[in-house]
């Protein structure tokens, strides 16, 4: 490669780095917001993912940072562990799992989740999305987790202010969505840094009306200044908890959830390189545990690929990965230079841009296809929703995944017995191998046959029966004579039979 290629190649990946950084500054400061935790530990989720895990990563357009998909399952895992410190110590262990996925080569089995329950996963976590932050972006900041505090109070606390600020930021997002504003160009600008913009200048705006519509601290970012000589702001791991059991729950669901975002945005980002560079799963996965276990130690958050960025990098013309790691330069500068201007931005503008995220996750749209694709896809999409909404994440994820393996069984059992009637012979065919799931099906067809009948009975070649279907079939055998049935087995079946005979004796 040539200086002059060296040199273009640099040149465009600053330029899609700094899109990155615009893209990821927002996401970190809301995302920080959304569970409760300093915007200093966004901040430095950030950093980590664009430095630590971009030099380990082998993913030439992947950026990590801290994920939206992940919020819900934070603040579950806070309220069960009991604060932001034991959720430290649940990321270090999830880390170290994900390390240790990566070196057993789990990766590559991620495959086999159905996309029904990766839908539904996504859909539970963007209406989870919205829920938490509506109360949020009106101007209710709660004292506890959500969904612990929900009450009528909530409308008590809303501020004119904050209510302009949200439906003015809903309604860029709106605009930049729309394909006029990508004919124009507007969306060469981050959306999310246009509504940071809008924010600031609301906020400087109502701060000169009356009392009612101004901004308070208490709705904003408050970034602290922070300097290296001053000591370390954020909490640290408490290390307490380890003999609690709910912790090695809580950090099994989130390297289960991250490595499962992670993944799917590999898969995504592949599709847009126009390289079609192909991502090495299992040595992605030892890079994310590596991040989340050096973010738990220093009280980030938990950390995924995340593919709104990798995205904006790709679209931004990013060639290999200094891009990324550049925008985890620029947001380390920024949590060192910028406080007082970040301090600015309302929460009810960082909400909205969460709140617009959640419905991308979680849009009509998405349940329409659903359902339209059948029982056989909608109802563990469905059941995935409900029970993450319900009982859990990686709980809602293992229910969905029973249910899909249910109508994936249920639907290759389909039209392998067949029953034929010529007269009074009756020709009972199995075509396929099946399970005990056919058992009621082959009760019926053979409690159909009529009394005096020929049966044959016959099996393709190759087909194992289940031992719970011989035995069907070897009780009919036993009872034909006092229904005056004359039946007659293929061979094959015969030699089963006497297998099945030898065993029970």
């Amino acid at each position: 490669m040539t200086w002059n290629q060296r040199i273009s190649l640099l040149r465009q990946d600053i330029g899609a780095g700094i899109v990155v950084f615009l893209v990821a500054l927002p996401l970190c400061l809301g995302i920080a917001q959304a569970v409760g935790a300093p915007p200093l530990a966004g901040l430095l989720s950030g950093i980590i993912g664009g430095l630590a895990i971009t030099l380990l990563s082998p993913s030439p357009l992947s950026v990590s940072g801290p994920a939206a998909g992940l919020i819900t399952l934070t603040l579950s895992a806070v309220a069960t562990l009991g604060s932001l410190s034991a959720l430290l110590t649940a990321l270090v262990l999830a880390g170290l799992v994900q390390v240790i996925m990566g070196v057993l080569r789990i990766g590559r089995l991620a495959g086999l989740i159905p996309s029904s329950v990766i839908r539904g996963m996504l859909a539970a976590i963007g209406l989870m999305l919205i829920l938490q932050q509506l109360p949020v972006a009106v101007g209710y900041i709660p004292d506890r987790i959500w969904f612990q505090d929900i009450s009528l109070h909530i409308f008590q606390d809303v501020t004119p202010g904050s209510v302009f600020i949200l439906l003015g930021s809903l309604i860029l997002l709106i605009i930049w969505e729309m394909p006029y504003s990508r004919r124009v160009g507007l969306t060469r600008i981050p959306a999310p840094l246009i509504v940071v913009f809008w924010g600031i200048l609301a906020v400087t705006v109502l701060s000169q009306l009356d009392e009612v519509w101004r901004i308070p601290l208490s709705q904003r970012v408050q970034l602290p200044d922070w300097s290296p000589g001053t000591g370390w702001p954020l909490s640290l791991p408490d290390w307490s908890v380890l003999y609690q059991p709910a912790l090695y729950s809580v950090a099994l669901s989130i390297a289960i959830v991250a490595s499962l975002e992670t993944l799917l945005s590999l898969e995504a980002t592949t599709k847009i390189d126009p390289l079609h560079r192909a991502p090495h799963s299992d040595r992605e996965l030892m890079a994310q545990g590596t991040g989340n276990l050096l973010s738990g130690l220093l009280g980030g958050l938990p950390l995924t690929a995340v593919i709104v960025r990798s995205s904006a990098n790709v679209y931004a013309g990013a060639q290999t990965r200094f891009s990324a790691f550049f925008h985890g330069v620029l947001l380390l500068l920024s949590a060192l230079y910028l406080a007082p201007l970040l301090n600015t931005i309302p929460l009810a503008s960082l909400s909205a841009i969460l709140i617009f995220t959640g419905y991308k996750l979680a849009s009509p749209t998405l349940f329409i296809t659903q359902w339209r694709q059948g029982i056989t896809h909608s109802i563990p999409f469905a059941v995935t929703v409900l029970a993450i909404l319900a009982v859990g994440m990686l709980e809602g994820i293992a229910l969905g995944m029973v249910c899909q393996l249910l109508f994936s069984v249920m639907q290759a059992e389909r039209n392998t017995l067949n029953l034929t009637t010529q007269g009074n012979i009756r020709l009972l065919q199995i075509h396929k191998n099946i399970t005990f799931m056919s058992k009621p099906q082959l009760c019926r067809l053979l409690d159909s046959i009529p009394d005096n009948s020929m049966v044959f009975v016959e099996t393709a070649p190759g087909v194992v029966l289940p031992p719970d279907l011989l035995e069907v079939l070897k009780n009919f055998e036993t009872q034909s004579g006092p229904r005056g049935l004359s039946v007659e087995m293929s061979p094959q079946l015969q030699t089963q039979l006497a297998h099945l005979s030898t065993f029970s004796h």
